[in-house]
């Protein structure tokens, strides 16, 4: 296995990483053949910091034998400072979630993304968090801005062609999503909005717990393609890191058996997803380590697709945080139709290698999306 995977995921930087990646995702001892040739530790950082995994691949070094650990122990110092502050983030952000549903009690409103993914974790406090984000339908999006911007130390401009506002209490940023916008298809958009209105038609919802207390969250069918879309969503525009993704492989690996085949995969075929849900259950197995019994609807992994799966995710980082987007000097026209240029066209068509379909269909979706905000000045 450890000469397949060699074979596979690369050498050097790029196998050492996914060795100890692989070992923080599933509690194993590394594969040593990686790191026979030494390691650039500065290298290693840097890469782990941008797909925004550092305190997973943390765990992994603390489990390798001490003759292939640096001799300086300081090099480490990075990776360990920044596993301290994720923990102590995610601290912070659990105390703050049950807080905020208490301010918004009587609203209906599920907990999604960040902190609802990081309980399923091995270890929750390893999740490097962002924000805390809120869904709930149109009808309730006024009710709860009602209640939490005259509470918010900031509050950032809204985006109310999508029904989403920003704020900040202090240093914890908190958005409130009043739809499940992809600005990739009008047409997934709309069957994405119907499956929206589903998750708040009277049933009670599951409850995970956090910092004790038990907080809604969508049921496992609709959030196995809604952190799904997620992951589509800025990996076709604007970029992607590997959390996105292991978001997702974690969220339906631990609940495999709360997620219905049968539903699932209609849901997919009728979202015109299918595809690329299975393309993506083959990275997962080739450079994450899931195995394919973990994985709903899982497809034998395609090793070159993967492979230009991983550049395009490497190049970008979390967020797209390596791309230059730089354009400040430039005359405001300028911006926008550069702008447009690569949100609409070059990021949707440098993926039709290996999604040709759905390259195209996105494409068409988005030019029509970006014209439109072209045309309003947004």
């Amino acid at each position: 296995m450890e000469g397949n995977r060699d074979r596979r995921v690369g050498q050097g930087t790029d196998g050492q990483f996914f060795a100890l990646l692989r070992s923080g995702l599933w509690n194993e001892v590394p594969e040593r053949a990686f790191f026979a040739s030494g390691t650039d530790w500065e290298a290693l950082y840097r890469l782990a910091y941008a797909q925004t995994v550092a305190p997973l691949v943390t765990d992994g070094i603390n489990r390798l034998p001490r003759e292939l650990l640096p001799a300086e122990p300081e090099r480490l110092d990075p990776f360990l400072g920044d596993m301290m502050a994720t923990s102590k983030r995610n601290r912070q952000l659990d105390a703050f979630v049950p807080k905020l549903f208490d301010a918004l009690a009587g609203i209906p409103v599920v907990l999604v993304k960040g902190q609802s993914l990081a309980v399923d974790y091995p270890d929750p406090e390893r999740r490097q968090p962002g924000d805390i984000d809120l869904l709930l339908l149109p009808s309730a999006y006024e009710a709860a801005k009602a209640v939490l911007l005259p509470k918010a130390t900031k509050v950032l401009e809204e985006e109310t062609a999508i029904w989403h506002q920003g704020m900040y209490f202090r240093s914890i940023e908190v958005e409130i999503h009043g739809s499940i916008s992809t600005l990739m298809s009008r047409k997934l958009d709309k069957k994405l909005a119907a499956l929206l209105e589903e998750q708040f038609d009277g049933r009670p919802l599951p409850e995970v717990s956090i910092d004790g207390v038990g907080i809604p969250v969508p049921e496992a069918d609709f959030n196995a393609v809604y952190i799904f879309v997620h992951f589509l969503h800025h990996y076709w525009a604007g970029g992607v890191g590997l959390r996105q993704l292991i978001d997702w492989m974690t969220f339906v690996s631990v609940h495999k058996r709360d997620i219905h085949p049968v539903i699932l995969e209609v849901r997919l075929q009728d979202l015109g997803l299918l595809n690329l849900w299975k393309v993506f259950t083959g990275f997962a197995q080739e450079y994450l380590g899931c195995p394919a019994e973990k994985l709903p609807l899982a497809a034998a992994p395609d090793p070159a697709k993967n492979a230009r799966i991983w550049r395009y995710i490497r190049r970008c980082g979390n967020f797209g945080k390596n791309v230059d987007r730089t354009r400040g000097k430039e005359a405001y026209l300028v911006r926008k139709v550069h702008s447009f240029w690569r949100l609409v066209v070059a990021d949707r068509l440098r993926h039709f290698r290996v999604f040709p379909h759905e390259s195209v269909r996105f494409f068409l979706g988005a030019f029509g999306y970006g014209l439109q905000r072209l045309a309003k000045g947004e």
